[in-house]
């Protein structure tokens, strides 16, 4: 009597049976993977957006229009312009730094170039180099949008490399003054130096590859100018 009570229990609330009930989760695993999809699409078309209309020219209703979605869905999903583009601000960080792959490198040159993305593809290199003009651009015509990617892409990206400075230093494979300085100087080289590069080499005569170039710059951070 019991069991029957509880196969009543298990399969009351799906009248097709336990391969109802499994069928039901399954819709409900698959709504949560396509509104993560869905989201990362809106983000990526709202970046491109951004950049031809600017923070200011762009509307809510012109980013559901370019990503084929109804206004009602894109306020579902972010409900405000701002926190659209704060989004847009918390992947692009995620996107600048692999830290963990940086902690299982044997080497410190290794540990830099996985954290800071050297070797990732000269696309992806471009992608965060437009990113990074247009939060550029846009943190200073925008006082509010300054705030927001300080917070996001300037005093949290800091806290991240500090901390792994601060266990780089626990592992004994380096030796710094300050952490904090050390990775302020580490962002300004290996991050900032692809807001400011040229959009094509042959602007400046000579010039190496994005990858090529970063590359130098690490061994100049691990072997200084002086010679030996």
């Amino acid at each position: 009597m019991s069991s029957s009570r509880t196969k009543i229990v298990q399969t009351g609330s799906c009248p097709g049976g336990l391969d109802d009930c499994n069928e039901q989760r399954q819709r409900g695993r698959q709504k949560v993977h396509d509104e993560a999809t869905l989201k990362a699409r809106v983000v990526e078309v709202a970046f491109g957006t951004f950049q031809k209309h600017s923070y200011n020219g762009t509307t809510m209703a012109l980013v559901a229009k370019n990503a084929g979605i109804s206004k009602r869905t894109l306020y579902e999903l972010f409900p405000s312009k701002i926190e659209l583009f704060a989004e847009l601000a918390i992947r692009h960080r995620a996107n600048l730094l692999d830290v963990p792959a940086g902690r299982k490198a044997e080497t410190l040159e290794e540990a830099l170039r996985a954290v800071f993305k050297v070797d990732q593809s000269d696309e992806k290199h471009s992608q965060q180099a437009a990113e990074m003009r247009l939060f550029y651009v846009e943190a200073v015509a925008n006082e509010e949008l300054g705030m927001l990617l300080r917070k996001h892409c300037g005093s949290e990206l800091h806290d991240v490399v500090t901390a792994w400075v601060e266990d780089e230093v626990a592992k004994g494979r380096i030796v710094v003054q300050s952490s904090r300085d050390t990775a302020k100087y580490l962002l300004d080289v290996l991050i900032a130096a692809r807001l400011f590069r040229p959009k094509t080499p042959d602007m400046i005569t000579g010039l190496s590859d994005i990858r090529t170039y970063l590359n130098h710059t690490i061994q100049l951070i691990l072997n200084g100018l002086l010679p030996r």
